[in-house]
């Protein structure tokens, strides 16, 4: 996931990609995602930037996995709004070019009412009284708007993958749910374990009720720091940036669930049907994105299959026949 590298220009993301020996990439920009990498308002614009774009990757022998356009469309500042949604308009434009099918995307927030200056968070089970809010948003801002996007991602020929995201409006599978159902098949589900870890959902059990509407899969782990979360719970007021104070924190694969997890991750996505790219996003606050990457593809090549599923019944085949006195080949 080429964000986790904004430190770096676009073409030394895809050197340290190819040093690693990895053969696809998430390409990042737009929303508040800084446009280092690409800008889709330009690229779309712009038939010769895009075409530079993609021979950036075509001659280091890259495909994009998917790309990713991360704001917030539904911004009670019409500014705000209006810029998130050109970039993602912009996004599914650039993504038929370069016949890409998924873009990763945040659901986004509302303000709490029509004179609310500030998106709000409303989780409307928390307390009573917050029906008319959660309502409020879902009806006038939230279907309206992605009713329209998912019209013009279908056109496209391309999903619209949203993210469950804590202070979002899509942040667990019910709300996933929802959205998929109102708007249709060009909603899909940007599967990321760690933002579902420190909800307390397990995403073995994600994967396994949201099977075939997993269309693009983030590689991130989680450490909980148990005392700290005894004391504060999920939902710590501890500042963003304060992760040695934080009852949770982002970490590499296999520094905050066991190598044994991943193994049994890669084979739950298999079992849902998912064949799609692992894109590795380096949030770890106590590595660097270099550390984080090696160590990512490291883990991965030890537990991910190296072929593809057998028939369900090759064990019957090999192992079994129905005239078991019979010669078997060879013999």
């Amino acid at each position: 996931m080429s964000a986790s590298m904004l430190d770096r220009p676009w073409e030394a993301v895809l050197d340290a990609v190819v040093g690693q020996g990895v053969g696809w990439v998430e390409a990042c920009g737009g929303g508040h995602i800084p446009t280092r990498h690409l800008d889709p308002v330009e690229l779309a614009g712009d038939p010769e930037a895009l075409r530079r774009f993609r021979a950036s990757l075509d001659d280091r022998e890259l495909r994009l996995s998917s790309l990713a356009c991360h704001g917030n469309p539904l911004h009670p500042d019409p500014a705000r709004a209006s810029a998130d949604d050109a970039a993602l308009v912009a996004m599914c434009r650039i993504a038929a070019e370069l016949g890409v099918r998924h873009v990763n995307v945040l659901a986004g927030l509302p303000a709490g009412g029509p004179a609310d200056t500030t998106p709000n968070w409303t989780v409307n089970s928390v307390f009573p009284g917050l029906d008319d809010t959660y309502r409020w948003q879902w009806e006038e801002r939230v279907l309206p708007y992605w009713r329209e996007a998912g019209a013009l991602a279908a056109d496209a020929g391309v999903v619209l993958c949203v993210e469950p995201h804590p202070a979002d409006v899509v942040y667990n599978p019910a709300t996933f749910m929802r959205l998929r159902e109102e708007v249709g098949p060009s909603i899909g589900m940007n599967f990321d374990p760690s933002h579902l870890w420190w909800q307390g959902i397990d995403p073995l059990v994600v994967i396994e009720r949201a099977g075939a509407d997993i269309h693009t899969c983030h590689v991130k782990d989680l450490q909980h720091h148990p005392a700290r979360l005894k004391n504060d719970g999920v939902l710590s007021s501890v500042a963003y940036e304060r992760w040695d104070e934080r009852p949770w924190t982002f970490s590499t694969p296999g520094y905050g669930h066991s190598e044994l997890f991943w193994a049994q991750l890669a084979i739950a996505l298999r079992r849902a049907g998912y064949d799609g790219a692992l894109s590795i996003e380096c949030e770890d606050p106590f590595l660097t994105p270099d550390d984080t990457f090696a160590r990512s593809v490291a883990l991965l090549r030890r537990v991910l299959p190296a072929h593809a599923p057998p028939a369900v019944d090759w064990a019957a085949k090999a192992a079994f026949t129905d005239h078991p006195h019979a010669p078997q080949a060879g013999r």
